[in-house]
């Protein structure tokens, strides 16, 4: 399995809190993303 770009990585992110899955998955992710250095709020997407 290839690993997920930061940017997939932010937005599977926000869907899962937008779907409100189960918190341990989220906290996964937010795990990934701190050992990234990555900021979960920073929207990566370009303007349309």
């Amino acid at each position: 399995m290839r690993p997920l770009s930061d940017t997939h990585l932010i937005e599977v992110y926000q869907e899962a809190k937008a779907m409100h899955l189960s918190e341990e998955f989220i906290s996964l992710i937010e795990h990934a993303i701190e050992q990234r250095g990555l900021n979960a709020n920073d929207d990566q997407k370009s303007p349309a």
